[in-house]
């Protein structure tokens, strides 16, 4: 048996020659043309001139509407902010598939594609009468069925409208509809479609997902080398594998090049420097190669709940999402690092939220320190956990807004009972376990002591904590608000990490609530399906002075030296940035939570499956997570802050200055330390350093 295209001799079970690459023909002898070869091309034309409508009608043929995308299956794509970073690709079963406008296929592509499958295809009207009646002589002398002859068109039909049996009246349908479709479609309309359809190997299915799989690009950059390796491949695609058969592939490319030479759409030497370029193919995969997985997980859910299950795996979705992919990185790179680090101490997860306080666009979500750590599968920045001392951001918010205290009032930090309403009492400790006398409002918060902090919430009400938490974003405080026990400002209650960032994306955006929000369009073969408008996505949760006060006090280091010391993991150079942390007492949660006007951020470190840490506090686990994301995120940025709204009363107090809201001067004058500033009762002693007291179980201490 020799190849009848070179002459080389070529194995029985052959279907490719290993000199040319060409399709082996099972013939001694080439086959000369002769004149009657084209009698059967011409009893054809006849048929198919004469009586039309007489075999439309016949042959009851399907419909040939909706050619872009009938019977296709689309996969859903989901990218970064830029649409430039394919973030997944969700489809049915195992298969590839999206459609792409034909302005989004390199010219390179559908050259070399025309070139080899149909170098006719702009002069025909469906067929190519002359090929086909080759074509047809051929199966009749060798008494098989052969569909070289097929033009796009023609294969177009057979992909989507008939199917695979190989009888006389398929191929007359084939010719009828094909007919059909060049009347009824434009020749771009019809190469688009079936540039969207051809199955590239490697569950592949159209152009653009070849690209993607094959050289990790969308298909408008490929090469002429790169297009003219892929128009290869669907003649055999199994066969041709390059992963499994790259010798193959590469000669099946040298007979695309030739037949662009041949068309005159390249020359010879463009051909030769096309063949020589090594080309980079990415490395195979059995699985889906999903990039920030939590993020995209928490997206998919929301798709299926809006559109469903079915348009979401079949529909064709392009999901453009509000993603940073540089952010993300960085979150993913810190947390995992950090999470390592602290392996000795039982540390195996870790989770990071990152929002845009004037957007509430989510910028990074972590769900985890990778796939490979215990719980790992799950997105633990959306699973409620006790937050710790960060849920004081509320509290304290609260209070100033109440006016029951101010930035200038004292809080005497002494042993404390509370009786609850079943009768048990609630004695609340301090993380270090010792009191501290007299302490302003802003030290009390910065140094997170928790006595301090129940009294504020009392002195408050918690009815009005728990208003202000929800509207600064928490979700799950979902109960009457008289349910809820003193432990609530100490983090007695689970809070997701979104929600704690939403919290502080709220006072960056000076009392504006945003909900954080993942997409910023949807688009579904064509049509805009959602669109995103910042402008409608807002509600005033806070007035700015309220915001201005709780800014003020959160991001000066001065406030929390006591118990951090000065220049701790909380404070980013060159930026002034409000923190805070939280970590409950059984070591089983801790966080930082804190932002700068542009930027909101949590970070959780814990485990999936709530077994203590060894002694990490919010200061030790999430706060180097906090500290190295801010510190890159905000590189190369000049320093902001805030601007003090009108209406605030700056006032000196005991060597600090203290912001009040109108009226508020009386209040912080009332509530001035009675006795020595700072020391007073049970000043300076211990209390044995317990946990936290009576109750229901849920009270924490913190720090």
């Amino acid at each position: 048996m020799f190849c009848r295209a070179c002459g080389a001799p070529v194995k029985p079970d052959s279907r490719f020659c290993s000199r040319c690459g060409r399709t082996i023909v099972r013939s001694a002898r080439r086959l000369a043309f002769r004149p009657w070869m084209v009698v059967p091309a011409v009893l054809l034309v006849l048929l198919i001139l004469v009586l039309p409508g007489v075999l439309y009608v016949w042959a009851g043929l399907p419909s040939t509407a909706n050619l872009s995308t009938a019977r296709l299956p689309l996969s859903t794509r989901i990218y970064d902010r830029t649409g430039t970073v394919l973030l997944a690709e969700i489809h049915q079963g195992s298969d590839r598939r999206h459609i792409v406008p034909l302005g989004q296929v390199a010219l390179a592509m559908q050259k070399a594609t025309i070139a080899v499958e149909d170098r006719t295809f702009y002069q025909h009207g469906g067929l190519n009468l002359l090929r086909t009646g080759q074509a047809g002589l051929d199966d009749l002398l060798h008494l098989r069925f052969n569909q070289g002859g097929s033009t796009i068109t023609q294969q177009l039909v057979k992909n989507i409208y008939l199917s695979g049996d190989r009888s006389i009246l398929r191929k007359v349908d084939e010719a009828i509809l094909a007919v059909e479709i060049e009347h009824q479609y434009s020749k771009a309309q019809i190469l688009e479609a079936y540039l969207n359809r051809l199955y590239y190997g490697n569950q592949s299915y159209g152009v653009d997902s070849a690209a993607q799989t094959y050289f990790g690009q969308p298909a408008s950059q490929l090469s002429l080398a790169q297009a003219s390796f892929l128009a290869g491949l669907p003649q055999a695609p199994t066969e041709l594998d390059p992963f499994s058969n790259p010798t193959g592939a590469k000669a099946r490319q040298h007979v695309v090049l030739d037949a662009m030479v041949r068309a005159h759409d390249i020359t010879a030497s463009q051909a030769r420097t096309a063949f020589a370029q090594a080309l980079a193919l990415q490395k195979p995969s059995t699985a889906d190669n999903v990039k920030a997985p939590g993020f995209v997980h928490w997206v998919a859910a929301q798709l299926e709940k809006t559109y469903g299950d079915e348009l979401l795996k079949n529909g064709g979705l392009t999901v453009i999402t509000t993603l940073d992919w540089n952010l993300q990185s960085i979150a993913e790179r810190q947390v995992r690092e950090k999470v390592m680090a602290l392996q000795g101490q039982h540390v195996t997860d870790g989770a990071l939220v990152a929002l845009d306080p004037a957007t509430g666009a989510v910028l990074a979500m972590v769900g985890s320190a990778g796939a490979d750590v215990p719980g790992g599968e799950y997105n633990m920045s959306i699973i409620p956990r006790q937050p710790g001392s960060s849920f004081k951001i509320f509290t304290y918010t609260a209070a100033i807004e109440s006016q029951k205290f101010t930035m200038g009032s004292w809080v005497l930090d002494a042993p404390l009972s509370v009786r609850l309403s079943d009768g048990t009492t609630y004695t609340p400790h301090n993380y270090d376990g010792w009191y501290h006398g007299w302490q302003p409002i802003p030290s009390a918060l910065g140094n997170s002591y928790n006595i301090p902090a129940v009294k504020v919430e009392l002195g408050t009400g918690i009815d009005h904590v728990v208003d202000v938490a929800r509207r600064m974003g928490v979700t799950t405080l979902t109960q009457p608000a008289t349910s809820y026990q003193p432990s609530l400002t100490l983090g007695g209650y689970e809070v997701p990490l979104i929600d704690m960032a939403s919290g502080a994306s709220t006072l960056a955006a000076q009392g504006t609530y945003r909900h954080p929000q993942a997409i910023l369009s949807i688009v579904a073969q064509g049509q805009t399906l959602y669109r995103y408008d910042s402008r409608v996505n807002h509600q005033a949760a806070l007035s700015p002075q309220v915001s201005s006060i709780m800014a003020d006090m959160l991001s000066n280091d001065r406030n929390r030296q006591l118990a951090f010391g000065p220049n701790s993991d909380l404070v980013i150079p060159g930026h002034r940035v409000a923190a805070k942390t939280g970590t409950t007492n059984d070591f089983r949660d801790n966080l930082t939570v804190g932002f700068t006007p542009n930027l909101a951020v949590a970070v959780w470190v814990g485990n999936a499956d709530h077994t203590p840490m060894l002694h990490v506090s919010g200061i030790v686990g999430a706060a180097p997570i906090f500290h190295a994301f801010m510190t890159q995120a905000l590189s190369g940025q000049p320093d902001s802050w805030f601007s003090a709204p009108d209406g605030l009363q700056a006032v000196n107090m005991d060597g600090y200055t203290a912001y009040l809201l109108p009226g508020t001067g009386q209040v912080a004058q009332s509530q001035q330390p009675v006795g020595p500033a700072g020391c007073d009762e049970g000043c300076g002693s211990g209390n044995g350093g317990g946990g936290g007291g009576g109750g229901r179980g849920q009270h924490k201490k913190h720090g």
